[in-house]
């Protein structure tokens, strides 16, 4: 089968500009959209400086975008401020180069180092470990990488010391949960390592644990009929039950019993009858039905005396009851 080939199909050749070759053969792996944007609006452009409200109204970006592009390019010697000196970081540029876990007593500090433009390049073209990582990592995120996206894998994989194929299994987890921004991974990646969490099985393990305990919290609000987030302290009451040994059809019938009870949605009151039933060894709604019928022992009593109403109502004394009547 012959190679698909790409071709450039523009009517009107008349007007070009360049784009140097170096610029292309060194860090078109990893310059983001933004940043392709910013280089062929600012080659296009017959003003030598724009600022970044002009540019990010002409490329429809935001000017965190374009603030974060131009940094990549100072950062690579290719742009300056009209002055010479550095355009002013995002703040989104600041959180990724600032963000640092917090170590635990007694555990070495888990350093987050920033890299250059350059450093990221050179790693790339002497470490085909590291180039395997950026293409995993592109490929489960469905996305090119921006420089923040190459630090928080070097760091991941050099400091935190995490595998390649771990690396990519919590960015399967953070895909997943449609929230692949540099700093949730890097949040979910420490939570990992500071539990002591770190090779492939344990992380394998624990990931399918929490995908496991949120699917119960959605069944759980589907039987309770809420659409809304829930709260932390509702979230622990759910993960509780689980813990407990519940499942959905025993939390469905505390639901049912708290209603009766209460007219109302509570999850104390559902929490209070799990514990009685967890105390009780009761983990089936047959057993539950059992223990809601009282037993022969527990047949309710006689509210009053059958001799002591007759002795009233007939004027009997009590002295002498029990004795035959003599004319």
């Amino acid at each position: 089968m012959p190679e698909h080939l790409i071709r450039l199909n523009i009517p009107d050749k008349r007007r070009f500009f360049l784009v140097p070759c170096y610029i292309v053969d060194n860090y078109i792996k990893l310059a983001d959209g933004a940043a392709l944007k910013l280089l062929l609006y600012m080659l296009n452009s017959d003003e030598p400086a724009h600022s970044i409200d002009a540019a990010a109204a002409a490329l429809g970006l935001s000017k965190d975008a374009v603030s974060d592009a131009a940094v990549f390019w100072n950062q690579l010697g290719v742009m300056s401020d009209s002055d010479g000196s550095a355009p002013v970081q995002s703040e989104s540029a600041l959180v990724a180069e600032t963000f640092k876990p917090s170590p635990e007593p007694n555990k070495q500090a888990v350093l987050h180092c920033s890299y250059s433009p350059k450093d990221i390049a050179s790693m790339i073209e002497q470490s085909e470990d590291m180039r395997e990582l950026f293409s995993e990592a592109e490929q489960t995120l469905g996305r090119i990488l921006k420089h923040a996206d190459h630090e928080l894998l070097i760091n991941l994989k050099d400091y935190y010391g995490f595998s390649t194929p771990s690396i990519v299994l919590i960015l399967a987890y953070c895909k997943d949960r449609e929230k692949t921004s540099a700093r949730y991974i890097e949040t979910v990646a420490r939570d990992f390592y500071d539990r002591g969490i770190c090779d492939f099985v344990q992380i394998d393990e624990e990931i399918n644990r929490k995908k496991d305990y949120a699917s119960f919290e959605n069944q759980v609000l589907r039987d309770f009929g809420l659409d809304t987030r829930l709260t932390s302290r509702q979230t622990k009451y759910i993960d509780s039950w689980r813990d407990m040994g519940f499942d959905v059809r025993m939390v469905s019938l505390a639901r049912e019993r708290c209603v009766d009870a209460t007219n109302k949605l509570s999850f104390e009151y559902i929490n209070k009858i799990l514990l009685s039933w967890t105390e009780k060894k009761i983990f089936t709604p047959d057993a539950a039905e059992n223990d809601a019928k009282p037993s022969a022992k527990q047949q309710p009593q006689a509210s009053f005396d059958i001799n002591e109403f007759d002795r009233f109502t007939l004027g009997i004394d009590s002295a002498s009851s029990g004795k035959e009547n003599t004319p």
